[in-house]
C-alpha cells in the first residue's frame, strides 16, 4: 500500500515554483533601417507606433518584457545592407528597402513596375497586400533564402519629380541628370536623361554638387530633406505610392521568442501596415502644402503629357512579368493579381496593361 505524506507548506511552494509557469523573461531586440527618423514616414511610425505598441502589449498580456534598441539612419546597417544585417542577426528586426535589393528582392519591387498606380498609400497597401496573400511565394522567398520572415509591408507616398530646372514636357528631361532609388529609374527610359542610382541620405548633397539635377521623390521626404532649397521645382506626375519595403525579423530570433510574444509582434506588425499607409497619405498632403509655404514652385504635369508618358511604359509590366518568371516566380499570376485587385478597388490606369 502506497503511503502519501503531507508536504510542508514551504516545500509545496517550492515545488509549485519549480513546476509552475515558466519564469518571465526579458528580451532586447535591435530594430533598424537605412533611412532616418524624421523625413521618412515609415521610420516615424516604426518609432511612434510599432516599437512602443509591441513593448506595451507584451507587458500587459504576458509575463515577459520586450525592449527595443532602435538603430535608424544606417547606424547599424545602411540602405543596401539591411537585408543582410537581418539575415546575420546584426539586426533582430529591420526595415528592408527592396529598391536597394534589385536581385534579392526583384519581384517584391512589383509596384515600381506598374507605372501610374494609385497615389494613395492606403489604396496601394490594400492592393499590394492582396497580391502577397494570393501569391505566398513573395513572402516565402525571404524565409527560404535569407533566414528572415516578412512581417509587414510599408513604403513611400506618391512619387513626383523635383528639379533644379523648369520643365513642361517629358522631352524636356533630355540631357539632364536625375536620381532615383534604382528600380524607378526605368520610368525615365527613352527620355534621354542620364539616370543615377542614389538614395535619400545623399540626395541633397548630390543635387548641391551637381551629381544630379533633381530626382524622383515623394513630397513628404522632399520637404523633410529640404530639397526645395537646391531643387525648387516640384512637378506632380502621380506615378503612385510604392509599397516596396518589408519589415523583417530574423528567423533565429523568432524561434527564441515565446509564442505569446511572437503573436503580439505579428499582430502589431499587421496593424503597422495600415498605420503607416494612413500616415503616408497625411504626410503626402502636408508635404505639398509645406513645400508651397517654403517657396517651392509646385506645378502639375499636363494630362496629355502624363498619358503620353504612360503609353511609353505600357510594355513594362509584361516585360517584368517574364523577368519574374525567369527568376522562379509565376510572374504572370503576380501581375494579374495586382491588376485585378486594382480594378476591384475601382482604380483606373491611364493605359491598359496586358499580361499574356
Amino acid at each position: 500500500m502506497e503511503v502519501f505524506k503531507m508536504i510542508p507548506l514551504s516545500g509545496l511552494m517550492a515545488l509549485i515554483a519549480l513546476t509552475g509557469p515558466a519564469v518571465a523573461d526579458s528580451f532586447t531586440l535591435r530594430i533598424g533601417s537605412g533611412h532616418a527618423q524624421g523625413p521618412v514616414t515609415y521610420v516615424n511610425t516604426s518609432h511612434e507606433f510599432l516599437v512602443p505598441e509591441i513593448e506595451k502589449r507584451v507587458a500587459e498580456r504576458t509575463d515577459h518584457t520586450v525592449r527595443f534598441i532602435e538603430a535608424y539612419g544606417g547606424s547599424l546597417a545602411k540602405l543596401d545592407e539591411t537585408l543582410e544585417a537581418v539575415e546575420k542577426g546584426i539586426l533582430d528586426m529591420g526595415h528592408v528597402c527592396f529598391c536597394f535589393e534589385p536581385s534579392k528582392a526583384l519581384a517584391q519591387n512589383l509596384n515600381y513596375f506598374i507605372p501610374f498606380s494609385p497615389p494613395s498609400a492606403v489604396l496601394q497597401t490594400q492592393i499590394t497586400r492582396k497580391v502577397y496573400d494570393q501569391n505566398p511565394a513573395l513572402s516565402d522567398h525571404f524565409s527560404e533564402n535569407y533566414n528572415q520572415t516578412l512581417l509587414a509591408l510599408s513604403g513611400y507616398d506618391n512619387y513626383n519629380v523635383g528639379t533644379k530646372f523648369e520643365w513642361e514636357k517629358f522631352a524636356d528631361l533630355s540631357g539632364h541628370k536625375l536620381g532615383g532609388a534604382g528600380p524607378n529609374l526605368v520610368w525615365l527610359e527613352g527620355s534621354g536623361t542620364t539616370v543615377v542610382q542614389t538614395g535619400i541620405p545623399d540626395y541633397y548633397t548630390n543635387i548641391q554638387t551637381g551629381v544630379i539635377e533633381g530626382n524622383m521623390l515623394f513630397p513628404s521626404s522632399y520637404y523633410g530633406l529640404k530639397l526645395y532649397e537646391v531643387a525648387p521645382n516640384y512637378k506632380i506626375i502621380d506615378m503612385g505610392a510604392m509599397m516596396v519595403n518589408g519589415l523583417m525579423i530574423n528567423n533565429n530570433t523568432l524561434a527564441k521568442l515565446p509564442p505569446e510574444v511572437v503573436e503580439i509582434i505579428r499582430e502589431v506588425s499587421a496593424e503597422y501596415e495600415m498605420v503607416t499607409a494612413e500616415a503616408l497619405d497625411r504626410d503626402q498632403a502636408a508635404g505639398i502644402e509645406k513645400l508651397k509655404e517654403a517657396g517651392a514652385v509646385i506645378t502639375v504635369l499636363s494630362p496629355e503629357e502624363r498619358q503620353a508618358w504612360a503609353e511609353r511604359l505600357i510594355g513594362l509590366p509584361a516585360a517584368k512579368a517574364k523577368e519574374f518568371t525567369e527568376a522562379g516566380y509565376d510572374g504572370a499570376a503576380i501581375f494579374r493579381s495586382y491588376l485585378n485587385a486594382a480594378k476591384e478597388a475601382g482604380y483606373s490606369f491611364p493605359v491598359d496593361y496586358v499580361i499574356e
